[in-house]
């Protein structure tokens, strides 16, 4: 495996979800209630990262190059997608 692939795809989830955190730990600070637009956007930044590694994916497996490291970046992407959405979603029911 190409270690450049592995240390792009890594750097690119970290800044992912350093983006994420930033933006939701920003709102926090700022607001005493954290307005429902910011909680929605959270959980959709992550999905549209994970979006980006698939993209990446594709462009990885139409060139020949080792795709397998962004498709588990995308997935874990994806799973973190799914984690931020359920903590956000028990956060808009119990408003």
């Amino acid at each position: 495996m190409n270690t450049t692939t592995i240390r792009s795809a890594g750097l690119y989830v970290l800044a992912v979800m350093v983006v994420a955190l930033a933006f939701i730990g920003v709102a926090a600070l700022l607001y005493d209630q954290v307005p429902t637009v910011m909680i929605v956007v959270f959980p959709l930044i992550i999905l549209a990262g994970a979006v980006g590694a698939l993209r990446r994916t594709y462009t990885c497996y139409k060139t020949g190059g080792t795709w397998q490291v962004w498709q588990g970046a995308s997935w874990l992407l994806l799973a973190f997608f799914m984690i931020a959405l359920t903590g956000t979603g028990s956060a808009l029911l119990e408003r």
